[in-house]
């Protein structure tokens, strides 16, 4: 057996069991909400080794990725930073720690595969320990907005109702806000602080459509900004932008499913009916009494 394939295969091993005992020690969702609490003892006495390989890395070299970074690769890291949430708090610092931190571990394992002769798996190594931190990064990027566009809709229904029934704006935005949750939520709590803050209105809202690639939400803040200077009724206007975005999440859901047919197909077109006609032939063959060996003259 290759050396290779076998230490592979141990790895392997190892990795599941790790997560099985992970599995086997979860003690359900409220433990994990409180393992995600900032301060928390649970938080600061349960990480994980690889964790701390990470931020040790990270601390030790960021300064000098960033070293490396131009401020309009900066500029570009923090719009991705902003449109995902700043997960865990991330800053641009914080990103080239992590991006160093898995290109040292992963740059370790490809080097030792490519030592072994496997100069393939070693490049695939390197190169995902140097793209992961961006892969994640715009995976939760999209998640988030994709939430936002999903959460818009609900959020001016009950902001237009607030509004109806004689709250002031801002108040309104803080109730609604403060009822609901999700990524929505904390972008206008977000802005409401600083309005708070002195930041005027217009200054916090375009924040608001600059951290964020939605376009429902950057629709939403051009219909407030221009409710605000023409005076239109807020309520009637919020109302209808509410019914707007639903048609238009409608109508992106029928094009993604329609996007989605023709891949459907190719996969059973090419997964499933060549092994359903592989089970016919075969069940076929073990139910016949054909000698093979004298069929083609063994």
């Amino acid at each position: 057996m290759d050396p290779l394939l076998a230490g592979g295969a141990t790895t392997a091993c190892f990795l599941l069991a790790g997560w099985g005992w992970r599995l086997m020690r979860d003690r359900g969702p409220a433990s994990r909400l409180q393992t995600a609490i900032p301060g928390s003892a649970e938080a600061t006495g349960r990480t994980s080794l690889v964790s701390r390989l990470y931020d040790y890395l990270g601390d030790r070299f960021a300064p000098r990725v960033m070293g490396y970074l131009s401020e309009n690769r900066r500029a570009a890291i923090r719009r991705k930073l902003d449109s995902a949430g700043r997960p865990g708090g991330m800053s641009v610092q914080g990103y080239a720690g992590r991006k160093a931190g898995y290109t040292i571990i992963m740059g370790g394992a490809g080097a030792l595969f490519a030592l072994r002769g496997n100069l393939v798996l070693g490049a695939l190594c390197i190169g995902f320990g140097w793209f992961y931190t961006d892969i994640w990064l715009s995976g939760v990027a999209r998640a988030r907005q994709a939430r936002i566009e999903r959460d818009l809709p609900d959020f001016l229904d009950i902001l237009a109702v607030t509004v109806a029934a004689g709250v002031a704006f801002r108040s309104a935005l803080e109730r609604v806000s403060e009822a609901l949750e999700g990524p929505l939520s904390e972008e206008i709590m977000t802005a409401l602080r600083q309005m708070e803050l002195g930041m005027s209105r217009r200054q916090a809202l375009e924040g608001v459509r600059g951290r964020n690639s939605s376009e429902s939400l950057n629709q939403f803040v051009t219909a407030l900004l221009q409710a605000e200077e023409l005076g239109v009724p807020l309520a009637d206007a919020l109302g209808n932008l509410a019914e707007d975005m639903r048609r238009s999440f409608y109508q992106a859901a029928r094009r993604r499913a329609a996007k989605a047919s023709p891949r459907v197909s190719l996969i059973v077109s090419t997964v499933i009916v060549p092994g359903a006609i592989v089970l016919i032939v075969a069940s076929v063959v073990a139910g016949t009494d054909i000698d093979f060996g004298n069929l083609f003259g063994g």
